[in-house]
């Protein structure tokens, strides 16, 4: 067994989130539901893997991780840095096997979260979730978890020398989704453990379809219009076992489903090695070290479970046709399609007025879904993340100008209400404001509401093909922390009017004189 720091058990419940509902239950305050949590606990691993296979099997008892298990996959390690999400698993990196670490998440009921994962840009990177593979392509994901346990695998490659570390971390924020059916009185709980549960199987959410929350792509500034242009990117996914027509509980490879003839008490073998009803995970009482061996070494705790769980839940496959309807702020967006595949989204987009994406983020019900499936309907309802709509509005706005044959771009821009008040200076080239040429790209120092603009632009060599951008010039969008608002949120209702309140709050420049005071009349005796 590799030598590395001892740690101790690795359980640990890490904080109290809404995940269900968005529609059944209470949102929770955006404070929350914005919050991540960080997966500081794995069980590790190096191993022989071939691309977009799974590593592990589908059945049979090293389907499970456990801390200090020997199966064919290696020996599991446990590797636990309390609190954070970055981890290093060099000590695990061999060469020509890949790096494996796994994780254990419980949710108190079907329940879509995001998960976003992060590896240096040499590594090679491949996940499952309850052994339902990933299309991963870099950028964070919403999954859905089943209610009970569920699995997260994930697989480090690389090149020699390229360092195996990973960052994980779980947000509630994602999407409009449909919720329980079920009356959850559990306190809603998200638990993060390594060491492999007692009466763990293989589970998979209640089939269903899934809208992730609107990615704001790019904004931009049309002629004559009296607000930007918001364009927007979101996803449509399926969730489930994945299901094979005429067989029941059949499924594709890496698709977790109950294995043939299933009977309790659970198919655990029986191992050697450690006493007989040995606690496991840790509990109020304290945790055990990691060299004592797996945490039910004859599986006489997850026999005992499973007998008390009794047989699984039948559970609806994952659809294979669906659909969403997704209104922010009353604009609607209907996603469709009739070939879904578990876990692989499809991609839309659509574009809509900045002032109903800043309308989607302030109401608690600003982003609402209508879904179909075969097999089912729901809905739910959300709100749309502050903090993305004022990074899209610091951001590179596009000046959606003509352009023409002489390689100039042209047209007249109105003032709109979001950029009032704020100096605004274009990207590099030749800027001519009004008939007059003007330096360093300064279309308006302030912009006045309402007021049009005729520019003339001609990009440098090399760009010249190119639409002209301009950008809120300094400062941008600071640190919440040095805002003195309590959440994004707070910064997104002072932009309104003439935008001042907002430009005080992140230290931007004030046309407004300063206000006059009179002077203080003379005491009195």
């Amino acid at each position: 067994m590799r030598e590395h720091t001892m740690h101790r058990l690795a359980r640990r419940t890490l904080l109290s989130l809404v995940l269900s509902a968005w529609g059944a239950s209470a949102l929770a305050p955006e404070a929350v539901r914005a919050q991540e949590i960080p997966v500081d606990r794995w069980l590790v691993t190096s191993a022989e893997h071939a691309a977009g296979t799974p590593p592990l099997p589908v059945a049979g008892p090293d389907r499970f991780p456990d801390r200090n298990l020997e199966t064919a996959a290696g020996t599991w390690s446990l590797f636990r840095r309390d609190g954070q999400a970055a981890m290093d698993f060099s000590e695990f990196a061999e060469t020509g096997q890949a790096t494996l670490a796994h994780v254990y998440l419980k949710s108190s009921a079907d329940a879509s979260v995001r998960l976003e994962l992060g590896v240096e840009p040499c590594a090679r990177l491949e996940a499952w979730v309850n052994a339902q593979h990933l299309a991963y392509d870099g950028t964070a994901r919403e999954v859905r978890l089943a209610a009970g346990w569920n699995t997260l695998l994930v697989v480090l490659d690389g090149d020699p020398g390229c360092d195996r570390s990973l960052t994980a971390r779980l947000s509630a924020d994602a999407g409009p989704n449909v919720g329980t059916r079920r009356d959850d009185r559990s306190g809603d709980r998200l638990t993060v453990q390594a060491s492999r549960p007692p009466g763990v199987r293989p589970t998979w959410p209640e089939g269903v379809v899934t809208v992730s929350t609107p990615r704001i792509t790019g904004l931009a500034w049309h002629p004559d219009d009296d607000d930007l242009r918001a364009a927007i990117s979101y996803e449509l996914a399926s969730w489930g076992r994945e299901f094979e027509a005429g067989v029941e509980g059949a499924g594709a490879p890496g698709i977790q489903r109950l294995p043939p003839g299933f009977r309790n008490p659970f198919d655990l073998p029986r191992r050697s090695g450690g006493a007989p009803g040995e606690a496991g995970e840790a509990g109020e009482a304290g945790e055990r070290d990691d060299e004592t061996g797996p945490t039910d070494p004859e599986g006489m705790r997850a026999r005992m479970v499973a007998q008390l769980l009794g047989r699984p839940e039948p559970r609806a496959p994952a659809p294979r046709q669906g659909s969403v309807e997704l209104r922010l702020a009353d604009e609607s967006f209907v996603a469709a399609s009739n070939d879904l595949e578990p876990g692989v989204p499809l991609s839309f987009e659509g574009v809509l007025p900045f002032r109903k994406l800043r309308e989607a983020a302030l109401r608690n019900d600003g982003m609402k879904g209508e879904f179909r499936w075969d097999g089912g309907d729901g809905e739910g309802e959300g709100r749309m993340p502050a903090a993305p709509v004022l990074r899209a509005l610091h951001g590179a706005l596009e000046l959606a100008l003509a352009a023409g044959t002489d390689g100039v771009w042209r047209g007249t821009l109105r003032v709109p209400d979001t950029l009032a008040g704020f100096v605004l200076r274009g990207t590099e080239g030749s800027w001519t404001i009004d008939g007059s040429a003007v330096e360093d790209g300064l279309l308006c120092d302030p912009c006045e509401r309402g007021r049009r603009l005729a520019i003339e632009f001609r990009g440098t060599a090399g760009t010249d093909a190119e639409p002209p951008r301009a950008r809120i010039a300094d400062p941008g969008l600071p640190d919440l922390s040095g805002t003195g608002a309590p959440a994004a949120i707070e910064l997104l209702r002072a932009l309104e009017g003439d935008n001042r309140r907002y430009r005080a709050l992140i230290g931007g420049p004030s046309p407004d004189p300063p206000l006059q005071t009179a002077p203080a009349a003379p005491a009195r005796s």
